[in-house]
Parts: structure tokens; sequence; C-alpha cells
């Protein structure tokens, strides 16, 4: 059945391919033969494409095309030790290999130790021969002690040189391994001990070596107490045999252990720095510091009020500060002449009163009597003190030109007992300008400009290597330091009224 009878079944009518009904159609193109469909099914598609490409595959993979020829392998024998042979695969032909055994390729890994071999006349030999002085090998006392055991171990083992010689076997035959040993160990049924064989082998080697080589120094190293290995594993077994509450106990105990430990070092900690506060300033350290006052005074506050020894201080045990004993005695005196002062400004205004109520008296007498005292004087007095009241402002002003006059007086009091140096060590300058209340830094008072003429005078510090602040702002400094930023904006200034001069010269001309 073709495509056609099934559109007829259907009732489909197919598309023509011409124009007209009654020409010839071209013959088609031929379809390329797809292979893995029936030709039935395929036919059954009629013009429409497959909904699937449909490629024949190979469901092997290709040949392997090569030339080379492969290499032959041999079974070829080889010797794994002096009493065992074995055959491997080896690649190459057996006229390469040979047919005579080969050595193994891992033989070289095949290392043992090297156990000392002595005849039975050496051994009595070496172990004759009296031990060297420990103090020459180690040289320490409790060498001499493990020695003086060990003679004595000496004397009462019934060890002889067959069982000697049977332990010396095993041991090169199992190259140590002293747990294997021991588990091999079976000689006339004698229970021997791990420490006993582990000591006895360490005492016969390093007489044997002792008398091979006596300034070997790998004989320090063939030390082995027998005694003290089996207290460590009793002490090991008793570790491990710990039941939990012991366990807890003794990391309870080991914590407190650690407190206490903290707790001591804190106090040697503590008690350091209070010896280091306490002692008197060592030699190699500048006390230069501590000759101004600001340096005592520190000093005696640091002494006091030390955070790092935590603990309060009694107020009745404190020490008395000399430096704050002298500051209470110069303000009693300045309360002395404070009030000294006003005893004196109110004995004067008083005075002055008196003499305006016996103003007219005085004229009349002096004028009968032609005393020697003017008239003018008299009346100047009157008047001045008859002139009109002073407001609140201008009073304001005269108490504070008195109380500045009579703190300067105060100061120049102090101070004339101290001479220049003496007020240099001392820290104590008499300021003639009025401060600001409270703490400052100097280098907050150092003179500040506008913005364009502080940059050159920074530019110009900068070009001198002098640092924009002072490091060590003391009061020479930072009068120096004011003084040379004034002389800089001096030339500064005299630059610019040059500059302008030379530009005016320039345009005249």
């Amino acid at each position: 059945m073709s495509s056609s009878d099934i559109f007829d079944v259907l009732n489909i009518k197919q598309k023509s391919s011409s124009p007209t009904l009654g020409t010839p159609t071209a013959s088609k193109a031929n379809k390329p033969q797809l292979t893995g469909m029936k030709r039935e099914l395929y036919n059954l598609l009629g013009d429409n494409a497959a909904p699937v490409v449909i490629q024949g595959s190979n469901k092997f993979k290709d040949k392997l095309a090569t030339n080379v020829k492969p290499s032959p392998w041999t079974l070829a024998e080889f010797q794994a030790n002096e009493y065992v042979s074995l055959k491997h695969w080896v690649k190459g032909s057996k006229e390469l290999i040979g047919s005579e055994p080969h050595d193994s390729q891992f033989r070289k890994y095949d290392v043992h130790l090297s156990i000392p071999e002595f005849t039975e006349t050496e051994y009595q030999s070496f172990m004759t021969i009296p031990a060297k002085d420990p103090k020459d090998e180690n040289g320490s006392e409790d060498k001499t002690k493990s020695t003086s055991n060990e003679n004595r171990t000496k004397q009462e083992d019934d060890w002889n040189f067959e069982e000697i010689e049977y332990l010396f076997k095993l041991c090169k035959s199992y190259d140590l391994r002293w747990f294997v040993i021991y588990d091999r160990y079976e000689y006339n049924d004698t229970n021997r001990t791990l420490e006993e064989l582990k000591g006895k082998f360490y005492e016969v080697t390093r007489n044997y070596f002792r008398w091979k080589k006596p300034d070997d120094p790998m004989l320090q190293t063939l030390n082995y107490s027998a005694q003290k290995e089996a207290q460590r594993k009793i002490y090991l077994e008793r570790l491990l045999s710990r039941s939990a509450a012991e366990i807890a106990e003794e990391e309870a105990l080991i914590i407190e252990s650690r407190k206490f430990e903290m707790a001591a070092k804190k106090t040697l900690i503590e008690r350091e720095n209070l010896l280091r506060l306490l002692d008197s300033p060592q030699s190699d350290v500048s006390v230069a510091h501590y000759l101004t006052s600001n340096g005592m005074s520190q000093l005696y506050n640091t002494l006091l009020a030390d955070k790092t020894r935590k603990r309060k201080i009694d107020s009745n045990n404190i020490p008395e500060n000399p430096w704050m004993k002298q500051q209470n005695h110069f303000a009693q005196q300045r309360q002395q002449m404070q009030q000294m002062q006003q005893r004196k400004q109110e004995k004067e205004t008083q005075e002055a009163a008196n003499v305006v109520k016996s103003g007219p008296a005085t004229t009349v007498t002096a004028t009968s009597s032609s005393s020697t005292v003017p008239t003018s004087e008299v009346s100047n007095s009157s008047t001045a003190v008859s002139s009109p009241k002073k407001t609140k402002k201008q009073k304001l002003e005269m108490q504070t030109a008195l109380k500045r006059k009579s703190e300067s007086e105060y100061a120049e009091h102090l101070l004339q007992n101290f001479n220049k140096e003496e007020r240099k060590a001392l820290g104590v300058v008499a300021h003639g300008e009025k401060l600001t209340p409270g703490v400052f830094l100097r280098s907050t008072k150092v003179s500040t400009f506008k913005p364009a003429l502080q940059n050159k005078v920074s530019s110009t510090l900068q070009e001198l290597e002098i640092p924009a602040r002072p490091v060590m702002p003391t009061l020479e400094v930072m009068q120096e330091y004011d003084s040379l930023v004034k002389k800089i904006v001096t030339l500064l200034d005299i630059k610019k009224q040059l500059d302008k001069l030379e530009a005016a010269k320039q345009i005249t001309h």
C-alpha cells in the first residue's frame, strides 16, 4: 500500500505540483537511502521529512591499527633471601634475562641491625673489666649509683654464656623488637621479665663496646635501668586504672594548682612593682624630669595612686607631701598679704574721710596763724575726695587692677628668695599677661595667622627642617619657637613689600 492509497481512503486531496492538470509531473530527485528503517514504513512518510535523523551506527569499536610488536615477558626465578627462591614475570626475553636466578630489587631494603658477636673467652674478658668513672662519660653522680647497682646485679644474677648467646641470637633475628623477643624467649624454663632481658642486653653491649672502643661517645646512649623501667610501668598502670571520680578530683586539683601559680606570679609582679617604686632611682636612669615641681608632684601621686598595686591605702598612714606643704604655706602667706592690703586700703579711705570732715577748720587756722601748710593742697585734696562717684565698670576695673598688682607683688615676694637658675629648675614663672583658666598645652599657644600666611610660614619651617609643632614644648622652646615664627612673618611681610616695589619699578620703567 502506497501513500496515495492511504490518502484516497482518508479522502484527502493531494496537492498538485504543476499548474495544469493534464501535464505530467516532473521526475523527482532520488532521495538518499536511509538505513535503520524498513522500506514500507519509510514510504508512509511521503513528502514529509523524517522527524528524527536516521543514520546507521556501528555498535563495535574500530579495530586498533598498530604496527608495534608486543614485548616478550618471561617467568624468571629470583632469590628472595638465602633460603627462599621464588618466580615472577620479568619484561624481556629468556635469552636476555638468563637462566640463573637474580637478586630481588627489594633486597636493598632488607637491612638488619648489627648486633655484636663474641666468643666465650671474649665475653669473660670484657665482663671482668672494671667500669670507668661515669663522670667521664656523662659528668653526673647519679650514674655512679646506677653503675654500682648494676655491679651488684652482676654478682647476684645467674646468667651464663649460653643464655647470653641465645638472647643475642633472638635480638638479631627479631631486630630488637623486645615484645616479640620476650614472647619467643624459652631457655631451660627460665622466667625472665622484659626489663631483665633489656637490662642484660644493654649491660653486655656496653661492656663490649667499652672493651672495643673505650673513648666512643655513643657509650652514653647504652645506659638502661631496669628498676626505673619497672617503676615507670607500675606508675602507668596506676594511671590507666583510675576511676572517673579520681580523674575528676585530679583535674580539680590541677585547676586549683594553676590558680595558685597565677596568684603567686601576680604577687611576685606586684612585689617587683612595689620594690621598683620604693627603691631609689638607679644611677643609669635620668632624674632630670623629677627636678621640676610638676615632676615631684607627679612622682608623689604615682607612689600613692599606683593602680598596679590594687590595694587601698590607709588615710592615716599617708606620708606628708613636702610640695603640698610648701604650697599651703605660700597660700597662707598670700592670704595674710591680701588681708594686710585690705586693712591698708580701709585705713587710707578712713583717713581721706577724716580730711574731708575737718577741711574748713584747717584752712582758717592756717590763714590766721600763717602756718607752713599751703591752702592749695588742702583744696586739692578736698576736691579729689569730693569728686563725683565712680560707675560699677570703673570700680570693677580698679578692683582687677589692684588684684593683679597684689598678685604680682605676691609672686615677686615669693620669688625674691630664688635666683634665676633656681626658678628655672623649679619651673616657676611670673606671667605678666592674663592666663586662661584651666589646664592647657603650651603647644596650643603657638601664634596662628590667616590661612594664606600660615601656609607660607609652614612651608618656610619645612624648608628649615623644623616641625610644625615642637617635639618637646618646654617654656624656653616655646618662647624661641614663637619668636622664630614672628620673625618669619616679618620677613614674609618685607618680601611682600619688596615684590610690590619691584613690580612698581618695572611698570614705571
